[in-house]
């Protein structure tokens, strides 16, 4: 065994040097890189012949670690000393290296295999060096984040490594434009040394502007968090208490409105799944994606909320000829409580905007609350509308139960494909109502179907690094009674769009 090894070891430093000489004294790069391929290839030829012989590990020594914990380390490589042929011995150590540089505590990992050298070793056994260099614990970042129709400005203190087993400890503050500020604490560490699970507990306190209702509201709350990868897709399984406020009503916000007005306390167990296959989740040109969201309030009896609520997504792109890309995407939800009593509004869904159905207003499609006296004034006795007919507020009430599907054509532009602009023809729908327990499936379904919203328009996409912008001339189709559209030009900013 130490002489396969030490041919090996040979062979690499050939690989590195294959003149013996000075690399200089090569008369062009072109030689260099023959050289250095064909010694590379019978590097992996001798490594081939070797690949089944029978070893194993005798002991592990990493080297550079300061705050690392050694029973942290020892569970990421426990699977190497299981191996019994130098191939899988390669093949587990190369794993648990490429696990520890997942783990974001490292700038480096290098990995060294050596024979052993204890006099009490078996013969052909084999000793693992691993060399780290590990990152700064404390760190700050602060920088600017766009959502879905929202920008915000950040910043973080974020300390790694807390307690030497791949922890972190997150505290960020933002300010943007729906969310006017948020806090929000988060320690999270991996589970069984994995780092594609993690648990972690959280805290928060944000405010939320809903000009669209007439309201904002501040939520406060923590809870648990456990996040895994698996074959199937990415899994989050959270428990969470969240103390909600509806307050600072707009003058002239309406009855519905203003009988939401106050604090409710909801318990949760929230499950998120996602299957993401796409070849880029701002742009894509073809693969598939899958989300379902399903909360379940009210757990245990605790807080003042019962539900059960579903939410889920499916988008899929395929290419066609002359560089064209069709996709569609499909969205649904249903809030059903389990009390009997009316769904709350910070629990229901809102549609219509410039990354859901475009063509409309965000939140302009489904229930609405039309309020005005009769002489047009609002309550400080103020003529705010003129005829006194007319609607000084439409506040978007919510829905219980929603579909919206969409369908888009994208092209390059002539002379413009090598940049991330593209031109794209779109068709988009949806459906917005409220859920009444007594009704029958048939009747919901009947409801849902009955008079979508329908828009249909073209524009121009720019994908940036960070998020998606788009600029259409939107032409409502259709529109339901109490529909707030938007025929023309219409803006929008964001990471996910139907």
């Amino acid at each position: 065994m130490r002489e396969l090894l030490g041919k090996a070891q040979e062979e690499q430093r050939r690989a590195e040097n294959p003149a013996g000489g000075s690399v200089s004294a090569l008369e062009s790069e072109e030689q260099y890189q023959q050289a250095y391929e064909e010694t590379a290839a019978r590097l992996i030829k001798l490594l081939s012949s070797t690949a089944t012989t029978k070893s194993h590990v005798h002991s592990i020594h990493i080297y550079g670690r300061r705050h690392t914990r050694d029973s942290f380390l020892l569970s990421v490589v426990r699977p190497v000393f299981k191996t019994r042929t130098v191939s899988s011995i390669l093949e587990t150590a190369q794993r648990a290296v490429a696990d520890l540089r997942r783990f974001d505590i490292f700038d480096d990992v290098d990995l060294l295999l050596d024979a052993a050298r204890d006099p009490i070793a078996v013969d052909g056994s084999i000793d693992l060096h691993m060399n780290v260099k590990e990152k700064p614990r404390l760190f700050i970042k602060t920088g600017t984040e766009i959502g879905n129709g929202e920008g915000s400005m950040n910043g973080s203190i974020n300390i790694r490594n807390v307690f030497g087993g791949a922890e972190t400890l997150e505290t960020n503050i933002s300010f943007g434009t729906s969310t006017s500020s948020a806090f929000q604490f988060c320690l999270a560490r991996p589970v069984n040394a994995s780092p594609d699970a993690r648990i972690d507990i959280n805290a928060f306190n944000l405010v939320r502007n809903t000009p669209y209702s007439s309201y904002e509201e501040a939520l406060s709350g923590g809870g648990v968090r456990f996040k895994a990868l698996s074959k199937l897709g990415y899994h989050e399984l959270s428990y969470g208490a969240i103390w909600r406020t509806v307050d600072r009503l707009a003058e002239t916000a309406s009855l519905s409105i203003r009988n939401q007005a106050g604090h409710s306390l909801k318990c949760a167990l929230t499950h998120t799944f996602t299957r993401d296959r796409r070849d880029d989740p701002l742009l894509p040109t073809q693969g598939y994606f899958v989300r379902a969201q399903q909360e379940l309030a009210g757990v245990g009896g605790l807080g003042d909320t019962h539900h059960v609520r579903n939410d889920a997504e499916a988008q899929v792109a395929a290419r066609l000829p002359l560089g064209f890309v069709l996709s569609a995407t499909l969205r649904g939800g249903l809030l059903y409580t389990l009390d009997g009593a009316p769904s709350r509004i910070v629990d229901r869904f809102q549609l219509g905007g410039s990354t859901s159905v475009r063509g409309f207003r965000t939140g302009g499609i489904g229930p609405r609350d039309r309020s005005a006296n009769r002489d047009g004034m609002d309550p400080h006795g103020i003529l705010v509308a003129f005829p006194p007919c007319c609607w000084i507020t439409e506040d978007a009430l919510g829905g219980d139960a929603y579909w919206a599907g969409g369908v888009s054509l994208t092209s390059p532009l002539p002379r413009l494909s090598e940049y991330p602009v593209r031109a794209h023809l779109f068709v988009n729908a949806g459906t917005l109502v409220p859920y009444n327990n007594n009704n029958t499936p048939q009747q919901t379904l009947e409801s849902l179907t009955r008079s979508p919203s329908v828009a249909a328009g073209l524009g121009l996409i720019y994908r940036h690094s960070i998020a998606r912008l788009e600029l259409n001339f939107c032409v409502p189709l259709a529109i339901a009674m109490g529909d707030q559209y938007k025929k023309g030009l219409q803006i929008g900013l964001g990471l996910s769009f139907l």
